[in-house]
């Protein structure tokens, strides 16, 4: 934890990253086969479209920050509650963007794998994460941030 900042158990970006590189070995070495192969249409569409709706959400996200003037790095102490942006419609989108990341690939690449790793990359990002900044910004700014808990879902 840095200085004034939620007792998070796991930087997110790094569990973003190591997710595929994890599915993508156990891909190599223990295939599951049940997804169709790369390429094929019923699968390579849809994945690039969550592949880019993930994209949008981390990208707006980290915009959504910067113009209100706060930390990006979850790890740093926020200095305001951001509403704006994608925080419009959800309370994580920078979460939901890396667990959708994980579909996305799963269903582009067909990494049998990274769907499982999508439910692991959920699971330490909420319990490792989420819980503990939702309850570091609830004591931070009281009302302000419960208020916004009240009128938008954590994930989707």
């Amino acid at each position: 934890m840095r200085k004034n900042g939620p007792d998070i158990l796991v930087f997110p970006p790094l569990v973003s990253i190591a997710a595929p590189v994890v599915a993508i070995a156990l891909e190599w070495t223990v295939p599951l086969g049940f997804l169709p192969g790369a390429g094929t249409g019923m699968i390579l569409i849809p994945g690039l479209a969550i592949l880019f709706l993930s994209a949008w959400l981390a990208i707006s996200g980290v915009r959504a920050f910067k113009k209100a003037g706060t930390n990006v790095d979850p790890r740093d102490e926020a200095l305001l509650v951001v509403t704006d942006g994608p925080y419009r419609f959800t309370r994580n989108p920078m979460y939901l963007g890396m667990i959708l990341l994980q579909i996305g690939l799963a269903l582009t690449f067909s990494l049998d794998w990274a769907l499982l790793g999508a439910l692991l990359v959920w699971a330490i990002l909420h319990y490792g994460v989420v819980l503990r900044e939702e309850a570091y910004l609830s004591e931070k700014f009281g009302s302000t941030y419960t208020d916004f808990l009240a009128t938008r879902r954590r994930w989707i």
